[in-house]
């Protein structure tokens, strides 16, 4: 079957992101609330090679069948969707993220599904939350400041965030299409977060766990002379174990919605 199977997606809110605050999960965080608030209409399964051949009018290594396309790079599959009629592109991970909490997509036959996005880093900081695909600005000569597509993978209990460069492609990576797209806004997660947030969260951390607990084995296990002279050894001591802490654990990171029209901390 070469026809595609449009489903329907009705304006309306989703979320994306992690609220751990560890280090190791600071790559997908903030979690933070999507809101589209126009409709649009995304292929209920990623896009076959009979599909892609008749709406590009390109066949992909000769295929005809009614598998998965996974044979594309991403550059490819952009490339190879100039000109075709209802300018139809992979979804942004907004999209996306709308489309599963709605029920319309589910798992097909390939396990990692290219999106338009091409963020600028592994956060969200900054990220689009209308809808609109996150991509960097062009610098002089048409070239973007990342190389690089997000994705998402399916796994049995839900969906990760990935990335994939532009010019690789992989035996299980495949896409969907969405058209009928028309942003009404323009709404964007702050850029980063407060610093002085977070120094005095790790101020408090430090004192917590690292510098109180080094002064106080010092001084009921070591000498009086050893504490007046190598007192800076201890408290530095005690902040640097209380940054190792910070890879495997931090308290959940506020999470950010649309309150007033702009997007704020919760």
């Amino acid at each position: 079957m070469s026809e595609i199977e449009w489903i329907r997606i009705e304006p309306g809110t989703a979320w994306l992101g992690d609220e751990r605050g560890a280090l190791m999960h600071a790559g997908n965080g903030p979690r933070h609330e999507i809101c589209i608030e126009y409709g649009f209409e995304i292929s209920a399964a990623p896009i076959t090679f009979a599909q892609w051949k008749k709406l590009t009018g390109q066949a992909v290594a000769g295929e005809h069948s009614n598998h998965g396309v996974n044979r594309l790079t991403p550059l490819m599959i952009e490339a190879g969707l100039i000109g075709v009629n209802g300018n139809p592109r992979p979804p942004s991970e907004a999209e996306w993220a709308l489309a599963t909490n709605q029920g319309a997509i589910g798992p097909g036959d390939v396990q990692v599904e290219v999106l338009s996005d091409r963020p600028p880093r592994s956060g969200y900081w900054g990220a689009p939350c209308d809808g609109r695909p996150w991509t960097t600005p062009i610098r002089a000569g048409g070239i973007s400041d990342h190389t690089a597509h997000a994705t998402r993978v399916w796994q049995s209990s839900g969906t990760m965030r990935g990335a994939t460069p532009r010019g690789v492609s992989r035996p299980q990576m495949g896409f969907r299409l969405v058209r009928s797209t028309k942003y009404e806004s323009e709404l964007n997660m702050p850029q980063a977060p407060s610093q002085m947030d977070i120094i005095k969260r790790e101020s408090i951390i430090a004192l917590l766990i690292g510098i109180f607990p080094s002064f106080t084995w010092a001084y009921f296990n070591a000498s009086e002379r050893y504490l007046s002279e190598s007192w800076l050894n201890i408290a530095v001591g005690g902040i640097f174990f209380s940054l190792m802490t910070a890879l495997l654990w931090r308290p959940k990171t506020p999470i950010y919605s649309l309150q007033d029209g702009k997007m704020r901390r919760n």
